[in-house]
C-alpha cells in the first residue's frame, strides 16, 4: 500500500469511529435506562431517558456517573417539591390542607438531608449507605400523598410527588446496578 492510501484509510477509519462513537455515547443513557427498567418494574423508561438527557454531561457519563446524576436530579426535584409545599402551606387557609402540607414539608425536610448524603456515598462507593438514603427518598412522596388521602383533601402536589418518586426510583435502580 502506498503512504497516501494508508493516510486515506486511516482518515476514513477515524471518521467512521467518530461518527459511530457519538451515537454510542447517547445510547449509554438509553442503555442504562433500559437496564434499570429491566431490573426494576417501577422504572419508567421514557421518563428515565428524558430526565437524564436533560442533565449536562449525562451523554458521556459512565454507570457510576449516571447514578450520581440521577441522585442529583432527585435532590433537585426534592428541593423544588419542598419549596412548593412550603409556599402552598404559607397560603393555605383550610386546616386540613394545612395539616397535610405540614406533613409534606416535614417529610421533605427530613429526606433532603438523606438525598444530600446519597450523592457523596455513591461517589465514594458506599453503595449500601446510598441505597438507604435513596430508599428514604422513594417513600417521601408517598407519605405526602397519603396525608391528603387520609384527610380526604385533594393534593396539589400529586404530579410533583410522582416525578420525585420516579427519579428517586431511577437513582436507586442505577445505584443497585453498581453493586
Amino acid at each position: 500500500m502506498r503512504p497516501s492510501s494508508i493516510a486515506i484509510l486511516l482518515a476514513v477509519t477515524v471518521l467512521l469511529l467518530h461518527h459511530h462513537l457519538l451515537p454510542g455515547v447517547e445510547a449509554s443513557v438509553e442503555t442504562a435506562c433500559r437496564d434499570a427498567a429491566n431490573s426494576s418494574p417501577n422504572v419508567k423508561y421514557d421518563f428515565c431517558v428524558a430526565a437524564l438527557r436533560s442533565y449536562p454531561g449525562s451523554g458521556s457519563a459512565d454507570k457510576k456517573g449516571l447514578a450520581v446524576i440521577a441522585a442529583s436530579l432527585t435532590k433537585d426535584k426534592g428541593t423544588s417539591v419542598s419549596a412548593k409545599a412550603k409556599s402552598l402551606l404559607a397560603k393555605a387557609s383550610d386546616s386540613k390542607t394545612k395539616q397535610c402540607l405540614g406533613t409534606c414539608v416535614s417529610v421533605f425536610e427530613d429526606v433532603l438531608s438523606d438525598l444530600d448524603a446519597a450523592i457523596p456515598a455513591i461517589k465514594e462507593g458506599r453503595l449500601g449507605d446510598a441505597k438507604t438514603y435513596l430508599s428514604a427518598g422513594v417513600g417521601a412522596p408517598d407519605t405526602c400523598e397519603e396525608a391528603f388521602q387520609e384527610m380526604k383533601v385533594p393534593s396539589p402536589l400529586t404530579e410533583e410527588d410522582s416525578d420525585l418518586r420516579q427519579i428517586c426510583i431511577i437513582a436507586l435502580a442505577f445505584t443497585n446496578m453498581l453493586g
